[in-house]
């Protein structure tokens, strides 16, 4: 088994994971001001047809998280397609599209890790690809552990690009966010990201 291949149920039953939705951002979330090297790259990708998660992850997400890498340069990693293994027995392994780790500088995945993210195409909000992020913040806690570096809570994001669907793992408890964010809601988002990143500065 690998992250792709989880159900909630299998949580449950493996790891005791526990899961449920609320407002995870409310009242305390920046406001962040694109900057014009973004908003270029992002109407750039619209002169490309957007049919598949790589290019999804290429042309939207990953300018997104540079934004914030750049805005957090000196406390932040950005890595892309990484494999995380946690612990390959239980089945937290796999490739994750995008990380943000608190190792400014490296070249490969340290802990701590503080963000996860997953390029899906269509609809994000199912069982299967939630489940997927849910089973990344499993393996991230692990990672985490594995190198004294445990950060509580962790938070995991299920994207189109277009839709973005944050998650939160604390104690056994996995919180989907009832409320999506838009790239058309641009600051609104990188606001989020930032707020989660200076969680951990």
């Amino acid at each position: 088994m690998a992250y792709k291949n989880f159900k909630f149920s299998d949580l449950k039953e493996q790891f005791g994971i526990i899961q449920t939705t609320a407002t995870l951002f409310e009242g305390t979330i920046p406001i962040v001001v694109p900057s014009d090297f973004l908003l270029e790259a992002l109407a750039r990708s619209l002169q490309v047809p957007l049919v598949t998660e790589k290019v999804i992850s290429e042309s939207i997400i990953f300018p997104i998280l540079q934004e914030i890498k750049i805005n957090n340069k000196q406390s932040i990693e950005l890595f892309s397609g990484e494999n995380l293994e946690a612990d390959k027995e239980k089945g937290l392994n796999g490739e994750c599209d995008f990380i943000f780790s608190k190792s400014p500088g490296s070249k490969q995945l340290m802990a701590p890790i503080i963000q996860v993210f997953e390029a899906k195409q269509g609809e994000i909000d199912k069982p299967k690809p939630l489940a997927q992020v849910s089973a990344q913040l499993i393996g991230v806690r692990v990672f985490n552990q594995k190198y004294q570096k445990n950060i509580e809570p962790v938070y995991g994001v299920c994207t189109s690009g277009s839709e973005w669907l944050f998650l939160k793992l604390e104690d056994n408890l996995i919180t989907v966010d009832t409320k999506p964010y838009y790239i058309n809601q641009l600051p609104e988002l990188l606001g989020v990201l930032q707020h989660i990143v200076s969680l951990n500065l």
